[in-house]
């Protein structure tokens, strides 16, 4: 008789860490008194990477001029660490911004400070590229040779001619930063006891691009938020606490099952038809998914494997999915 797979439970570090980085996001999404401040220790001295990807999605969402002069005291640190974690936040703020905070910098600041100030600036691409240029006068050599390598990187790189693509656009390629734009009836996504965060993660990353209604997320709900890229300050994330409640919504919603696993009665996923309103229902990495949804569900479907493997990682097989279902449409709609 078929067991549904357990769900473990967060040992007590995971726990502590993800009631810390959902604190730093209601803190961040509240806009309470002193929320960057709060945020960018969070982000500088926290080793736990899940508040720290919190803190540093959350500092992109806030004025960009609050935040540089927030993380400016890190860069001018004697703390190597400190720097190292400043100069690596830095690039994803405003870069008009950066520059000009960073520029009394080059001038005053002590040789450790430069030097993490031109790592940035090179991070920042061609608005810093004044800047660089001044940096190649710095008395220290180093620091000459390091403006020059970030000039020439700088140089190497494909011209924008004008055109700047989504994924320079910050937050991490988003292109707005009040409201998402609406979303038209047309699938989601359910992720099922998922083991690693950073595949979860990175399935809310593929389903936000897709244009995803939701994700639906059942039993481990524990991902790590910088592989969303943070998608998901913008898509719906749900979490349910067993099959039955997603089935159940799924229901009232008015989805079909569509369940991604290899079996006898799985079809590839480029030859069958779809339904026009599909949740991807896909399961845990090593168990699957529980027999409920196999048994629910309108559709079985698989990604054929042609290597020596016997599968593919479990968020790319559901964005391949995803995008399969996307074409599906559209040859649906050019009929």
């Amino acid at each position: 008789m078929y067991k549904s797979p357990t769900i473990p439970d967060l040992n007590s570090e995971e726990q502590a860490a993800h009631e810390a980085g959902l604190a730093v996001r209601a803190d961040a999404e509240a806009r309470a008194p002193g929320w960057i401040g709060r945020t960018v220790d969070v982000a500088l001295n926290t080793n736990h990477g899940f508040p720290r990807g919190e803190a540093r999605l959350a500092l992109q969402l806030g004025p960009a001029e609050e935040v540089v002069a927030a993380l400016l005291p890190a860069l001018l640190s004697a703390n190597k660490r400190m720097r190292r974690r400043s100069m690596t936040l830095l690039p994803r703020l405003d870069p008009d911004e950066v520059c000009r905070q960073l520029d009394p910098i080059l001038e005053s600041g002590e040789r450790n400070s430069r030097r993490a100030a031109c790592v940035a600036l090179a991070a920042i691409g061609s608005p810093a590229s004044a800047l660089l240029e001044r940096l190649t006068d710095d008395p220290d050599g180093a620091i000459r040779n390091r403006a020059r390598r970030a000039l020439d990187a700088i140089a190497a790189r494909p011209p924008e001619n004008g055109n700047r693509s989504l994924s320079d656009v910050r937050p991490f390629g988003l292109p707005y930063r009040d409201e998402p734009p609406p979303r038209p009836q047309s699938f989601a996504v359910a992720a099922f006891n998922f083991s690693y965060g950073v595949n979860l993660g990175t399935l809310v990353r593929s389903a936000e691009a897709a244009g995803a209604e939701a994700v639906w997320i059942i039993g481990r709900d524990f991902y790590y938020r910088p592989s969303t890229k943070g998608t998901d300050w913008w898509l719906p994330v749900e979490t349910f606490d067993s099959a039955d409640d997603c089935l159940a919504r799924a229901v009232e919603e008015g989805f079909e099952i569509v369940a991604l696993q290899q079996g006898p009665t799985a079809q590839p996923v480029w030859e069958t038809e779809w339904p026009e309103r599909p949740l991807i229902v896909a399961g845990n990495e090593g168990d699957g998914l529980p027999t409920s949804f196999l048994d629910a569900a309108a559709l079985q479907l698989e990604l054929p494997v042609f290597g020596e493997i016997d599968s593919l990682n479990v968020a790319v097989a559901t964005s391949v999915a995803m995008y399969a279902f996307r074409g599906w449409q559209a040859r649906q709609q050019q009929r």
